[in-house]
């Protein structure tokens, strides 16, 4: 299947009954997949298919469907995998997603450098004990995270 297919059918699968290419190409744009749709999904690169993930969960916004789709989403690890070069591009997508849509993420990632540019709010937890919750800069502070990160046992 197509890229743009799999957008479809997941429309379909949330109850739209008439889905258009417009609409389609909306979502696409959305994750910046447009110049994709008419591409075989398992010709994608990693970082593609994370991006075509997100817009089959957001295939629920299109107009035939009318509603506003998720408003909270959850991620996890949406960097795994994903190679070097592509890791700024998703991040943009998963920023616009928050900053500009109003969505809500709930998102478990290792990336330091993607958590820090993307999180109000951050919670660490070391061996399944709560170890910080607040901003990313009282978070990384924070003289028990620095240990768990540098490796010390506590």
């Amino acid at each position: 299947m197509t890229v743009a297919e799999h957008v479809e059918l997941a429309a379909r699968a949330v109850g739209a009954r008439r889905v258009t290419g417009r609409d389609v190409a909306a979502v696409l744009d959305r994750v910046r997949l447009g110049h994709r749709s008419g591409v075989l999904a398992g010709g994608l690169s990693h970082g593609d298919k994370r991006k075509l993930e997100l817009a089959m969960l957001l295939a629920s916004t299109v107009p035939a469907v009318s509603g506003d789709g998720p408003r909270l989403m959850l991620l996890d690890e949406p960097m795994a995998g994903v190679a070097a070069e592509e890791i700024g591009e998703l991040t943009g997508v998963i920023r616009s997603l928050h900053r500009e849509e109003g969505r809500t993420l709930l998102m478990v990632e290792h990336h330091m450098h993607v958590v820090l540019d993307l999180a109000d709010r951050i919670a660490v937890l070391h061996h399944g004990t709560l170890l910080a919750e607040g901003t990313p800069e009282a978070v990384m502070a924070d003289e028990e995270v620095q240990r768990a990160y540098l490796g010390e046992d506590l």
